[in-house]
């Protein structure tokens, strides 16, 4: 088998491998992520689209929360840091990309109300 074709065989697997794990990561993140409807209500209106793309997205840049606000990435980042500077999420960088996600004290702390309310 020639060296061009097994390399393309490997990228493939890799590709599929890539896409089974951010699979599996979106679901955990699913099954993980929540907010409060008090605090969720309480957001001004352009806020809580971006809080609600960001629940929608799990984990992800402002590129990727535009993407379900329809709004510029500029503005969903402002709005992202906004939020951040408030304390509803966190952020981390993976290289020059600036990624965000729900704070985790605030998902466990949400998760002890809701539990407690039923």
């Amino acid at each position: 088998m020639p060296l061009e074709e097994t390399l393309h065989r490997i990228e493939v697997k890799l590709e599929r491998i890539e896409a089974e794990i951010n699979k599996m990561r979106h679901q955990l993140l699913e099954r993980s992520t929540t907010m409060d409807e008090k605090k969720l209500i309480s957001l001004p209106d352009h806020l809580r689209k971006t809080a609600i793309g960001l629940i929608k997205v799990g984990q992800g840049t402002a590129s990727d929360v535009c993407r379900h606000t329809s709004r510029a990435r500029a503005v969903e980042s402002s709005y992202l840091n906004q939020l951040e500077r408030e304390g509803y999420v966190k952020s981390f960088r993976k290289g020059r990309q600036k990624v965000f996600h729900l704070d985790a004290h605030l998902k466990d702390e949400l998760s002890a109300k809701q539990q407690n309310t039923k």
